[in-house]
């Protein structure tokens, strides 16, 4: 009997997903749970494994395309079987302008040669996870490779032919780089640009005198660690701090639900995690519940499945408040976007030390830089202070992290 393979939900708010990569062909034999196709919804990349063990009889979503959810993709079966009738109901769909349609190429076409890749320090490497694979088995720097997937993503196909050149593929001129407003590019170009337009945003700053908690992280470090099986960062600490502040102050931790102002009774804490080119905002559900170390340990697990394009969408979705951290790039105070519908974001600058006036001498403290954006609509300047004093509070007095 054949099985279908639709696009699938995987997230309330999901409407439709881009295939971006076939992982099979048709006639080719998979089992249950293999990996089929590569898509993207939003901002995450996800496997769609195969509900069911056959033969690829029919593959019908065309790379590049947009689909509903819920629209057939391909058939499984036996081979020979009929599927015509199955074939025949689904309907078409164009490829989208933001995805590339992918040509069809016969076996014995040689395919293009890529360039060389032009990438920032740290940029994130697109690739697909089959690929990344089949690199790390074969020791292929993937740091070199073009793709010639989707926004140039490195596919399988590359890799192979990685290998088949052995350690003296020659290098390519570079060419000129270019950045596609396509995919997650083209999601934050909408999203961001919907949120200048719309909201009206003000910007207080602050700053955090955090030495007394600068001195409780290195006295505490290692019984931190022995306790939780993970050494909490400053941002852990600072994300620990806003959870508290998001429960004491609650009239900042709100959203626009058509004409009335919803104050969240949860705080589902989001974090900006950033991918080298494009950044997703993971969350962190039900954060003012959580320890330190339960804050610490879902804060990692979903920055580094958020670098490797694993989170759920469920995962990226619901954020009641975010928070941006610029502090490992040595930045200090700068104005966020505010993450619609969400209507506050709070900046996080690096930490330095400098001379303070205190007590009529000048001492050297450790000085955090707080940027808090807010939509004016939506919140007033009295209760967005209050927030952001309750936010200096706790971090300049931390006794009561313990």
């Amino acid at each position: 009997m054949a099985t279908r393979v639709d696009m699938p939900q995987l997230g309330l708010t999901m409407e439709t997903g881009t295939i971006l990569r076939w992982l099979v062909a048709e006639g080719e034999a998979v089992e249950k749970g293999k990996p089929i196709v590569l898509i993207q919804t939003d901002k995450v990349e996800y496997e769609v494994e195969s509900p069911a063990a056959g033969t690829v009889l029919k593959v019908i979503g065309k790379e590049g395309a947009e689909l509903p959810v819920g629209t057939l993709m391909a058939v499984l079966g036996q081979p020979g079987e009929d599927v015509s009738a199955l074939v025949g109901a689904a309907p078409a769909a164009a490829p989208t302008a933001e995805a590339p349609k992918a040509e069809p190429r016969a076996e014995s076409q040689a395919p293009a040669k890529p360039a060389v890749p032009v990438r920032a320090p740290g940029e994130r490497v697109k690739i697909s996870p089959v690929a990344k694979k089949l690199a790390q088995e074969h020791g292929i720097d993937i740091n070199v490779l073009a793709g010639t997937g989707p926004e140039g993503r490195i596919i399988r196909e590359d890799v192979e032919r990685a290998i088949a050149a052995g350690p003296s593929r020659a290098a390519a001129q570079p060419a000129a780089a270019t950045i596609p407003v396509a995919g997650m590019r083209k999601v934050i170009f909408d999203r961001m640009g919907q949120s200048s337009r719309e909201a009206a945003r003000v910007t207080l700053f602050a700053d955090a005198d955090v030495t007394e908690l600068v001195r409780l992280r290195q006295t505490q470090s290692a019984e931190w660690e022995r306790r939780f099986g993970v050494k909490p960062s400053y941002t852990d600490l600072i994300h620990f701090a806003v959870a508290r502040a998001l429960r004491e102050e609650p009239r900042i931790n709100c959203c626009l639900d058509g004409q009335t102002v919803r104050v969240r009774g949860e705080v589902h804490l989001g974090f900006a995690v950033d991918l080298g080119e494009g950044l997703v905002a993971a969350v962190i559900k039900d954060a003012d519940r959580k320890s330190l170390g339960e804050l610490a340990k879902a804060a990692r697990d979903l920055a580094e499945r958020g670098r490797a394009g694993k989170l759920n969408p469920d995962e990226m979705t619901d954020g009641t408040f975010t928070v941006s951290n610029l502090g490992g790039f040595g930045i200090g105070h700068f104005t966020p976007i505010i993450n619609l519908p969400q209507a506050a974001i709070l900046g996080i600058g690096a930490i330095q030390e400098r001379p303070v006036v205190m007590n009529g001498g000048i001492h050297v403290r450790s000085i955090l830089p707080l940027s808090l954006a807010f939509d004016h609509r939506l919140i007033d300047g009295a209760p967005a202070a209050k927030f952001l004093a309750k936010v200096n509070e706790l971090l300049t007095n931390p006794a009561w992290i313990g």
